[in-house]
């Protein structure tokens, strides 16, 4: 058994990270975790404050509240918020339609005639609507910083069912056609915690874990059943997993620490990182 990091990412495990204190966005392939971005755009605002007491006065009274001069403007919110509150706006949303390759999608501007990225939202307060040499980022731009990636998104997903010939139980998942059943096995763990001690098969015959379903011809078969006027989810392929008999128990849970707390580390892979953070600590 081999613990790895998730690599693949469903739409909908991309959809749940949909608040300011949690936010993924998918874009070209590239799931982007923008949570620390978010906070450090949400800390740039720098109007100066107008106090709403209706007498100016060295003293504030105690039910004074600073407002920004944007909202007396209109805005529903600081102007110099807008590029992180359209991003909330999208959050757990696919944002490829933005992007032409790894640049904005550009447009003529109607008034000056030259050509600027077309940002229905409005551009940030740090960008000009139109090209101007004063403005340079000092930074790679949000969509193109690896750091803020997390994964990648599938492009397409595909149930499979799991069955546990001991015990009788089937678990029906949506994994990634791109995944290999080392990784289907990772979403598979927290069904069955002593995972290791199982043969996995399809159709009485093995499997080779490092190859995706579809390379251990497994097919999927939901476009033909939607040809013919049947459920997609009419039959799903199953997976049978028997138990080796091996006489073991589950790892504890200091089974995977880090090596540089116990010598003895199972795992000495720099991209393997056990479940429930056991290794990568």
């Amino acid at each position: 058994m081999k613990y790895t990091k998730q690599e693949w990412y469903t739409p909908a495990e991309v959809a749940v990270h949909n608040k300011a204190t949690d936010c993924w966005v998918s874009v070209n392939g590239k799931v982007l975790d923008l949570t620390s971005w978010l906070q450090d755009e949400f800390r740039v605002c720098k109007c100066i404050k107008a106090c709403s007491c209706k007498i100016k006065n060295w003293y504030c009274e105690d039910d004074c509240v600073e407002t920004c001069p944007c909202f007396k403007r209109g805005f529903p919110y600081c102007d110099r918020k807008r590029r992180a509150m359209t991003i909330l706006a999208y959050a757990g949303k696919d944002l490829s339609h933005w992007f032409k390759g790894d640049e904005w999608i550009q447009y003529t501007h109607p008034i000056v005639g030259c050509t600027t990225t077309y940002q229905r939202h409005g551009h940030s307060h740090q960008q000009p609507v139109v090209p101007s040499t004063r403005w340079r980022p000092l930074t790679k731009p949000w969509w193109q910083d690896e750091s803020l990636a997390v994964g990648k998104v599938t492009a397409k997903t595909r149930p499979i069912r799991i069955t546990n010939s001991l015990t009788g139980s089937t678990v029906t998942l949506e994994v990634c056609s791109e995944e290999t059943i080392y990784q289907i096995m990772m979403r598979y763990l927290r069904h069955n915690s002593h995972m290791m001690s199982y043969t996995w098969r399809y159709l009485g015959r093995s499997i080779k874990y490092n190859k995706t379903l579809s390379e251990n011809g497994i097919p999927d078969e939901r476009e033909k059943f939607s040809n013919v006027a049947l459920p997609e989810n009419f039959y799903i392929p199953a997976l049978m997993i028997y138990y080796d008999d091996d006489l073991t128990e589950d790892p504890p849970k200091d089974f995977f620490r880090n090596e540089r707390h116990d010598e003895n580390c199972k795992c000495k892979d720099k991209d393997c990182s056990q479940a429930f953070e056991l290794c990568n600590q």
